[in-house]
């Protein structure tokens, strides 16, 4: 059981986002302005400037990291997207109803390219640990904090940060770890309609310490038969977008915030969460669901 509070952040980042939050919050213009003076330097900007300008038809993206054919990076389509530069449609595609992309972030991104920009060493950080002997930057979490404390959708104060390589990581943790100690096997519930994952993955995990019961609404004017119960709270709620407060109350009940949309781009924010465990993921405050770290 967790006997403190607990704000547990998934960050989908990767270090640069670390540097790039330093940097623009710490250094004055008088250090960006400074001309790259090493030879490596000036290389890999100029290796990463040419591949961003690769036309993909504004449907891909070609990738330092990414697929090389001749020794040359190419266009890694969209979906639906087709062809050496992206621009063949394929008619056949259907439009995922279930799912989602990041992808519409692109453009702030792209029209803000010398502010986000990262040009990193292929020696930094390569110790295990920081010097203050911790796994985790610090100062990372420092603009964690800084960050919930801009967007005002999270009272950081007082409790933890715990990092995943994603929401549903943290999602699992998070059951494990509240079903663990229970006098009886934890029910898992959600009030429907539910994001799927909650259920899919309760299901892949069942252990003695829980399984998935269904709707938490069924439960909402009975005891429960007295069992211990975890309920998912989503808000604002996938797939309907609604903010949503728990649906159980008591003792016996614990609770997981997933405020994976909870960022004033997607919705009003009106006052700042405060939930014992809250879920929190970068992909959809910057988009960049493709850069994680464990």
């Amino acid at each position: 059981m967790m006997m403190m509070r607990l704000c547990a952040v998934c960050l989908l980042a990767s270090v640069a986002l670390n540097i790039f939050l330093v940097r623009n919050v710490y250094v004055g213009d008088e250090w960006k302005k400074q001309k790259l003076s090493s030879d490596w330097a000036q290389e890999a900007a100029a290796e990463a400037e040419a591949v961003a300008l690769i036309s993909c038809s504004e449907h891909g993206r070609a990738y330092l990291d990414g697929v090389v054919v001749d020794g040359k990076p190419v266009c890694e389509c969209n979906t639906c997207y087709r062809g050496h530069d992206c621009s063949l449609l394929n008619p056949d595609c259907a439009a995922n109803a279930d799912g989602g992309d990041p992808l519409f972030l692109e453009p702030f991104w792209m029209q803000n390219p010398t502010g986000s920009a990262v040009l990193i060493s292929g020696w930094h950080r390569m110790s295990y640990a920081f010097p203050d002997s911790s796994f985790v930057s610090q100062e990372l979490e420092n603009h964690i904090r800084r960050v919930h404390s801009i967007a005002k959708n999270a009272i950081t104060e007082g409790k933890y940060i715990v990092f995943g390589t994603g929401s549903t990581q943290l999602l699992s943790a998070a059951v494990f770890a509240l079903s663990m100690n229970l006098s009886s096997p934890a029910k898992i519930v959600a009030q429907a309609p539910y994001y799927p994952t909650y259920r899919a993955q309760t299901d892949f995990f069942q252990t003695a310490w829980f399984g998935f019961q269904g709707d938490a609404s069924v439960l909402k004017n009975t005891s429960g038969d007295g069992a211990e119960l975890i309920e998912f709270v989503t808000s604002p709620n996938n797939p309907d977008a609604q903010l949503r407060n728990g649906v159980l109350q008591g003792a016996h009940v614990k609770a997981i915030y997933d405020h994976a949309y909870y960022w004033p781009h997607y919705t009003a924010i009106p006052a700042p969460a405060d939930e014992d465990l809250m879920i929190f993921t970068i992909s959809k405050l910057t988009g960049h669901a493709g850069s994680r770290f464990g």
